[in-house]
């Protein structure tokens, strides 16, 4: 039987900079759902947060690289 609720998922990522200097990301997501119990509806909120750490990242991988040269 469906069990209505929220689904709650929070990914975080620190990468080592170097020189004792770390970057700290973040993401979470609440969702209403018809099922809780639905392993479908889990692997969906995963990977839209996993999706949101990666692209974030990867932007502000590119800061990084173009502002190391200053």
């Amino acid at each position: 039987m469906a069990k209505k609720g929220t689904i709650s998922v929070t990914v975080g990522l620190t990468r080592n900079l170097g020189n004792y200097q770390s970057l700290r990301i973040d993401a979470g997501l609440t969702v209403d759902s018809e099922d809780v119990m639905s392993d479908e509806e889990w692997a969906a909120a995963w990977k839209r947060v996993e999706s949101e750490v990666e692209g974030r990242l990867s932007e502000l991988d590119g800061e990084l690289s173009g502002g190391s040269s200053k």
